[in-house]
């Protein structure tokens, strides 16, 4: 006898949705239904199919929640066994939700009764229709809108691949899913290879991945995606330490994915070992399967030079050397998907060459009877009917092409979007030109509907999204979202949305970034535009790609590199290098061939341009405290002591306001233009050896935490700093500087912070604006360097005022005009941090704390009051 219920539904969802699932669980609460919400109630260490049907089995239903990011894989497990459940026990609802920003699973068609939520989670008419299915009460307005939701949602994939929860509509490869189940059964590594646009993606993610999961399989699997693009240990890092730790913050998943990488590089900790104790924390799972997905990326890292050629070489080995050990020593099946114009590449890994064919798997073409099965199954499971010799044609035109079954579920779905009630018309498609001009006339209708600026804009997304080959193909390139300007993003969600499907976005499974990338490559091979774009700027994007790989390859591998640029490639760059003060020099040198430029100048070079992103600006922050910052202002003098940089700010006129205590006004004074680093804080410590073991370090040394850690970077603002911290610091200084250094007051840092215009709510202006600044809106997590927003800057030349770290001014909070030390009195801070929003980045906003209280998120920055000698 199944246990007395407990609660009338269970929620099953993807931690990322976590704040709209909130949303929806209080507002089935306010109508009476009791929720099981928290998945993590299936901890680790116990045997997790027995505590998912325990839990199930005291649910009087299911809800299956799918947002922006798709299932996870806890959600997976839990969705297969809610269906079985429902198998068993007809009267047992298994109720899909779908969220804002979704894009609908096509398996959710299949099931009866689902609730579309994409209008939004407070629509109440929704919530009323969702607690009656769950009470077992679906009204026939629910049936009604489910009927009607359906019909709004395209049975075909267009461009995108089949993920795990397409599975009911993937049809056409039974035989190879099959094939490769039985591959898998018997080998530990298998390798899915085949021509581009073959399908090799669709039929591991949405016939092999669901063929296993199931409950009724002889094994229970775990399994993991991933996609090895240019730094693979990390990738693979990213994808198993979630199963390691499930209950890490973001900050703390950031820190453990580096750590746990560089420990895989360094060979001091094995994959084997990593393997076995995820299953060891996983219960009832009894093997692991790994899909590598995309192996090719492995190959398309584009160096710089022979020195970053064999260092990108070696830690390819060393992934594949690792996989390839695991398979042998723990209970690892590795399944991977090649592209068959890589295999060469792949054959240059002996030990790889020695394995593949043993478990190799060619996906051939699809027969003439498993390609009209694959139109024509979803199509009947939706009601959809053909215009009469339709069929046979889009069957002519595919051919036997494998890379053409892409443009034919392209045309599908361009089909589908001109439907006429239920029905696919056969104008509709002659009028396309066929399958090949489906793509091809799609983007090109879009790119015409644009404004001339915003075609502009389109060539620089298209062109960041591509990366061009050489011997092979171009192929498609994923980049993050906040590598484009306002203006490229909101190009972006309108080129991602239904409408048009020709980008896809996601998240980056190690930042939790979102990212965006070209929706198929059948794109770049079928649409003349970008052809030509590629064409054009050819030489431009390999430099490119060049830069960004090299710049993984300093945030991991800490290498130096003088790069040597070919005066030819100056496009691109010119900008860069005319704010660098090169571009002058190159151009009078125009018959040298080559011509050096300090890694330095490159990266300050690209901080003063708009469009760089906040993922660029921080590795910059990162490479120039490893190389050496050569800013005035960041580091040490020649002599050790702290170069400060003096930022003069003017009188101005009228008085400065703080909120409840006051106008004053403020005369002319020095501010420091970066707060006080790493580099020079530590020249404090170093230099007091009494106050550093009594005081900052002992207590950094004790914080458990490491992403609370102050960064191990030169030029990051010290951190941690108590206000007795920065006093102390302010009178060593004075006394080795023969100057009064101090810190500021309110009525100063709030002066310098508006520009020396009290209408001025940030340092930049009026207005907030994107890009500038280190909050919470930047998404980066942590501090960066100091300086790497020059837009953010006031007009005196003061960085950082705004986001970062709080700062410590001198005064007491509730007692603006004693600056003097004493007690415990509370004390002011200024200007936000990189944890904070942008209102607490407001030049006006308050904050307050004891004096003697440390924290990650404080700092400071000094003030000169005397003239300097």
């Amino acid at each position: 006898m199944s246990p007395s219920p407990h609660w009338d539904v269970f929620c099953s969802y993807n931690s990322f949705d976590h704040g709209a699932v909130e949303s929806i669980a209080r507002a089935l609460a306010d109508r009476d239904v009791t929720v099981f919400l928290d998945r993590w109630e299936l901890v680790p260490g116990r045997p997790w199919p027995d505590a998912l049907e325990r839990h199930l089995a005291r649910c009087r239903s299911a809800i299956v929640l799918l947002g922006p990011s798709g299932m996870g894989p806890w959600q997976q497990r839990e969705h297969y066994l809610a269906l079985d459940r429902q198998a068993r026990d007809t009267a047992f609802p298994v109720i899909p939700v779908i969220l804002p920003n979704a894009d609908p699973a096509l398996g959710f068609l299949s099931l009866n009764t689902w609730v579309d939520l994409r209008r939004g989670v407070d629509d109440a008419e929704s919530m009323d229709l969702l607690a009656a299915a769950v009470r077992g009460e679906p009204p026939s307005a629910l049936r009604e809108r489910t009927r009607r939701a359906r019909a709004e949602v395209c049975p075909y994939r267009g461009l995108e691949v089949f993920r795990e929860e397409d599975a009911p509509f993937f049809f056409g490869r039974e035989a190879f899913t099959e094939q490769l189940r039985t591959a898998v059964s018997a080998q530990p590594l298998v390798a899915v290879v085949g021509r581009s646009g073959s399908g090799k993606s669709s039929v591991v993610r949405a016939g092999l991945v669901p063929d296993l999961r199931r409950p009724n399989g002889d094994r229970v699997w775990e399994i993991v995606t991933l996609l090895p693009g240019s730094e693979p240990l990390h990738a693979l890092a990213a994808a198993l330490l979630p199963l390691l730790e499930p209950k890490m913050s973001e900050i703390d998943l950031l820190v453990g994915v580096n750590k746990l990488a560089s420990h895989l590089r360094a060979g001091d900790l094995h994959l084997h070992q990593v393997i076995k104790r995820t299953l060891e924390k996983q219960k009832g799972t009894d093997r692991l399967l790994l899909v590598v997905d995309q192996w090719e990326e492995l190959y398309t890292h584009q160096a710089a030079d022979d020195e970053a050629a064999a260092e990108h070489k070696g830690q390819v080995n060393r992934f594949i050397d690792a996989l390839l050990a695991a398979t042998g020593n723990s209970p690892l099946t590795l399944v991977l998907t090649l592209r068959a114009d890589f295999y060469g590449e792949a054959l240059r890994h002996r030990r790889l060459a020695d394995a593949l064919p043993k478990g190799q798997v060619n996906l051939g073409q699809m027969t003439a009877e498993e390609l009209a099965r694959a139109v024509k199954a979803p199509a009947e499971k939706v009601g959809l009917r053909f215009d009469r010799g339709l069929v046979d044609r889009l069957l002519d035109d595919v051919g036997e092409e494998p890379g053409n079954l892409p443009l034919m579920e392209f045309a599908l779905k361009a089909l589908w979007d001109a439907r006429q009630g239920d029905r696919l018309r056969y104008d509709v498609y002659t009028a396309m030109g066929g399958v090949k001009g489906a793509i091809a006339e799609r983007a090109e209708s879009i790119y015409q509907g644009l404004d001339a600026e915003q075609q502009k804009v389109a060539e620089r997304v298209f062109t960041l999204l591509v990366r061009p080959g050489e011997e092979t193909g171009d192929t498609r390139r994923r980049a993050l979202l906040d590598e484009l300007d306002e203006a490229g993003s909101a190009l972006v969600a309108t080129l991602a949305g239904p409408k048009a499907r020709l980008l896809v976005t996601g998240r980056d499974a190690v930042t939790n970034r979102e990212t965006v990338e070209v929706a198929h490559e059948a794109l770049l091979r079928e649409w003349p535009q970008i052809k030509e774009w590629i064409a054009a700027r050819g030489e431009a994007l390999r430099l490119r790609d060049k830069v960004s790989d090299e710049s993984q390859t300093w945030v991991h591998e800490g290498r130096p590199v003088v790069r040597r640029w070919r005066h030819e490639l100056l496009d691109p760059a010119r900008r860069l290098l005319a704010e660098a003060g090169l571009l002058a020099a190159m151009e009078r040198d125009s018959d040298v061939a080559d011509f050096l430029i300090p890694e330095a100048d490159w990266l300050l070079a690209e901080l003063l341009c708009t469009d760089t992103g906040h993922a660029r600006r921080e590795t910059i922050g990162m490479r120039l405290s490893e190389i050496g910052d050569p800013r005035p202002g960041v580091g040490l003098r020649e002599d050790g002591l702290p170069d400060i940089l003096w930022c003069e700010i003017p009188e101005g006129e009228g008085e400065v306001e703080i909120e409840g205590h006051g106008r004053r006004k403020v005369t002319p004074f020095r501010i420091a233009a970066y707060p006080v680093t790493y580099a020079q804080y530590k020249a404090f410590l170093d230099a007091e050896d009494g106050y550093r073991s009594e005081r900052w370090w002992d207590d950094l040394q004790r914080d458990p935490d490491p992403g609370r850690q102050l960064r191990p970077y030169a030029s990051y603002p010290a951190e941690n700093v108590s206000w007795w911290d920065a006093t102390a610091f302010c009178r060593w200084l004075s006394h080795q500087l023969g100057l009064e250094v101090r810190l500021p007051d309110e009525w100063e840092w709030q002066w310098a912070a508006q520009s020396a215009r009290r209408d001025f709510a940030y340092p930049w202006g009026e207005d907030w604006r994107e890009g500038v600044a280190n909050t919470s809106e930047a998404g980066i997590g942590r501090t960066t360097a100091v300086g790497m927003y020059p837009g953010g800057r006031s007009a005196q030349g003061v960085h950082d005022l705004a986001g970062n770290v709080w700062e410590w001014c001198r005064n007491e909070y509730d007692n603006p005009g004693n600056t003097q030390p004493g007690g415990d009195v509370p004390r002011v801070l200024r200007g936000g941090s990189w944890l904070n929003i942008q209102v607490y980045a407001r030049a006006v906003n308050r904050y307050i704390n004891h004096p003697d209280y440390r924290f990650v998120l404080y700092g400071f920055r000094l003030v000169c009051a005397s003239p300097i000698r």
